[in-house]
């Protein structure tokens, strides 16, 4: 459920906790040199702590039914399905065996099946169970709600920018990302044995 501007506002409870126990004060972003990375990226480190919270209670809803890992794995198999247990180990930047001992919990949960590959029969697909996207989207549509319970109480300037900011944000990253894949791959004209 999304929450429209005319909901009164949910209260964030972990927000305020985690600024009480840090006793830390978010910097003003005028007084931040944009042009020193390091404390622009403390600055942007200091005031995504909200945010970082904010998804985080919504998580909270899902974690009684699987723990943090598999609600990872979870929605890496929702997001590139099909899959299969050597990409999501990689994704998870673990080794194929424990992917492989996290997808039998997620299969034996009902939140992921297994299948051999559509393409070669000895690699087995990963996709999520109709249960396991019922929980995705559950989780999804939480997120949303709080988010949109924050935003809410932003001005529309702040929101814009935000926006803007993060979408500028998300191509410099992918930029980035491409850059570095791009530099492990091996030259066209190079054979490689």
């Amino acid at each position: 459920m999304v929450h429209s501007t005319n909901d009164p506002p949910v209260p964030l409870r972990g927000w305020a906790i985690a600024r009480r126990r840090g006793g830390e004060t978010l910097p003003d972003i005028p007084d931040v040199d944009v042009g020193d990375p390091v404390a622009l990226a403390a600055a942007v480190d200091a005031a995504t702590r909200a945010l970082v919270i904010t998804l985080g209670r919504a998580e909270e809803e899902v974690l009684p039914r699987v723990s943090v890992s598999q609600l990872r794995a979870l929605l890496i198999i929702s997001r590139q399905a099909p899959t299969n247990l050597n990409q999501l180990a990689e994704e998870l930047g673990a080794i194929p065996s424990s992917a492989s001992r996290l997808c039998d919990r997620l299969v034996a949960a009902g939140l992921v099946t297994r299948r051999p590959g559509s393409v070669d029969r000895r690699e087995v697909e990963l996709r999520v169970s109709a249960e396991g996207q019922r929980l995705v989207d559950g989780l999804r549509e939480t997120r949303v709600s709080q988010l949109a319970t924050v935003l809410a109480a932003m001005s529309a300037d702040g929101r814009r920018a935000l926006l803007q900011g993060l979408r500028e944000f998300e191509r410099a990253a992918e930029r980035l990302e491409n850059a570095a894949a791009a530099s492990d791959d091996p030259p066209a004209d190079h054979d490689v044995a």
